[in-house]
């Protein structure tokens, strides 16, 4: 008799349960959502690659938990098969069981790409991603959290003088949470390179944004959801704009039918965002 497999939402049940945190499913609709014991604040909607509802009932879900005062993530099959450790990471801080460090206890130092790159890698969703400016914030001699910045650039639309900076990532080490340390980090780098403002962004399927209004930014536009298309064999993500040059030359003159078919025939499946909500602190 063969060994069953079990589903990746039993797994991401059972690894949440082995670090400690009781789940149960809920349906509600065509959705399969994970709920938390003793929380009714943060719900885990679990989408399949191969079987989906469209980003538009995703999205209308989330919005109806979201007028109810509470948050929905949207998480997929294989972002958990690839960031495992980052997602129980994320779900330990939204559940409030990290441990939490002031701010005011670290100091700020300069790093590198590479240093950036090692510590994003292992500590954020999205992994890294290049940048001009890269701090972290270190408590006895051990980064506990990273941020990256965009150098400036200048806004003409505004004014011939006017520059803006990109907070591009930021996080905390794993089983941390440092109080007022992304408030440090941007009051350095605004004092250091004088930018007249920050802008962000936030992952709709992570994030409403409320920690960023906090610190005093502002929203200023909501991006819609997006259509991204996943390789089934190495389990990269690609807007359609990015995918790999070989594809988009081969589905360049097709209907847009036959541009589906052909990704799928080269084991592309299609896979969404719920947007980003952008964000802008002014400096000055």
């Amino acid at each position: 008799m063969g060994i069953k497999k079990i589903s990746w939402q039993h797994e991401l049940k059972r690894a949440l349960l082995d670090i400690g945190i009781e789940s149960e499913f809920y349906t509600s609709d065509s959705f399969l959502l994970l709920i938390f014991k003793n929380n009714d604040e943060l719900y885990l909607n679990l989408l399949n690659i191969a079987n989906h509802p469209g980003p538009a009932e995703a999205l209308l879900l989330q919005q109806e938990y979201k007028a109810s005062g509470k948050q929905l993530i949207q998480l997929w099959e294989d972002i958990w098969y690839n960031r495992p450790k980052q997602i129980l990471s994320r779900i330990c801080a939204l559940l409030g069981k990290n441990q939490r460090i002031h701010g005011r206890k670290t100091i700020i130092v300069n790093i590198t790409q590479p240093e950036a790159d090692v510590f994003l890698k292992k500590n954020h969703l999205q992994g890294s991603a290049k940048a001009r400016h890269r701090y972290a914030l270190v408590l006895e001699d051990k980064f506990v959290a990273v941020a990256t910045f965009s150098a400036k650039r200048k806004m003409t639309r505004k004014h011939t003088d006017y520059t803006s900076v990109e907070l591009i990532r930021f996080a905390t080490a794993d089983g941390f949470t440092v109080q007022g340390g992304l408030s440090k980090l941007i009051k350095h780098l605004t004092k250091t390179i004088l930018p007249d403002d920050v802008m962000t962004y936030a992952d709709l399927d992570w994030s409403y944004g409320k920690g960023y209004v906090k610190l005093g930014f502002e929203l200023v536009a909501q991006v819609p959801p997006a259509e991204i298309w996943l390789n089934e064999k190495n389990k990269m993500r690609y807007f359609s704009h990015r995918l790999p040059d070989e594809i988009i030359t081969a589905v360049a003159q097709l209907t847009e039918p036959e541009r589906r078919l052909c990704l799928n025939s080269l084991h592309y499946m299609s896979v969404f965002n719920t947007g980003n909500l952008k964000y802008i602190l002014q400096c000055k």
